[in-house]
């Protein structure tokens, strides 16, 4: 197969695309047929390991459309059982497998959302942190800037998520979010309020986007302490430039709390499940529940 075509009737170049992929990704047993095509669209290999995409979108808190998706990984291996996306992270041991499995993941997420997607849509990607440790020299973003353009898609359709808290060597995190968005791209750092998150580093690093942990809106729902902290939260979020995602919405209280916080985004499992096509509306009854009512019922 040549070509797949993007929900504009351009095409992906299918062949281009994958030739970057390998050239950039350098020689290795594991490259050999590392993309190849279902119905459902492309498939990453890796080893005994097939790499598949599921879309979850996070919707507008005020209306509740969609305003971008993000890219989750889907892992089987050759005996058809399913391996979560933090096990198959932990294979790749070298420097050299570790960028080459993070990119094609990336590659993979970035060849199905295309095909799907409108030109000003906007995509998720989750970048593993020993990925930006591992690349030299301040070139993030110049391999995936390019294969983006084969698939028809725009840096500044893109957001990376990066889990800030998992990576000590801060020095090297500035200069990688730096050259990302230097070539457009937008950062979101996730999970924000777990682990060593704190807002020192968040200031320094001045992402687009936060991500808060889902810990969070949990102890929220619980403890009335935490309920009246979370939209002070929010607006120091807001002061600093960047706009809040809560995820993890599992329950209308949820969602409630979430919107009478403020946050510009909602994500979860009461709006709808990661899926192999984009949605674009919420999917649950639940969701349609909370849509219907004001903040604070």
């Amino acid at each position: 197969m040549s070509f797949m075509t993007n929900k504009d009737g351009s095409a992906i170049q299918f062949e281009q695309l994958i030739a970057h992929f390998e050239e950039r990704s350098g020689a290795s047993p594991l490259l050999e047929h590392c993309v190849h095509f279902e119905d459902a669209g492309a498939v990453g290999r890796y080893g005994d390991l097939s790499l598949r995409s599921a879309f979850q979108p996070l919707f507008l808190a005020d209306s509740m459309r969609a305003a971008a998706h993000e890219a989750l990984l889907r892992v089987d291996d050759d005996r058809q059982r399913s391996i979560s996306p933090e096990q198959a992270f932990r294979i790749p041991k070298t420097p050299e497998r570790i960028v080459h499995f993070d990119r094609l993941c990336r590659t993979i997420h970035a060849i199905n959302f295309a095909a799907q997607a409108g030109p000003d849509a906007v995509l998720y990607l989750n970048v593993d942190g020993r990925h930006l440790l591992n690349v030299q020299g301040g070139t993030h973003g110049t391999f995936f800037e390019a294969l983006l353009g084969h698939c028809g898609l725009r840096p500044g359709q893109v957001v990376l998520e990066i889990l800030e808290s998992r990576i000590n060597d801060f020095g090297r995190l500035t200069e990688a979010i730096a050259a990302y968005l230097q070539r457009g791209f937008g950062i979101a750092i996730d999970d924000f309020g777990c682990r060593n998150s704190n807002f020192d580093r968040l200031w320094r690093l001045s992402p687009d986007i936060v991500k808060l942990d889902r810990s969070l809106i949990v102890q929220s729902t619980a403890n009335p302490r935490a309920r009246k902290i979370l939209p002070k939260l929010v607006e120091i979020i807001h002061d600093l430039g960047a706009r809040v995602v809560c995820e993890g919405i599992e329950t209308v209280s949820q969602h409630s709390l979430a919107v009478d916080a403020g946050v510009d985004m909602l994500q979860g499992y009461l709006y709808a499940r990661p899926a192999e096509r984009l949605q674009h509306r919420p999917t649950s009854p639940m969701a349609g529940t909370a849509a219907r009512h004001p903040p604070g019922f």
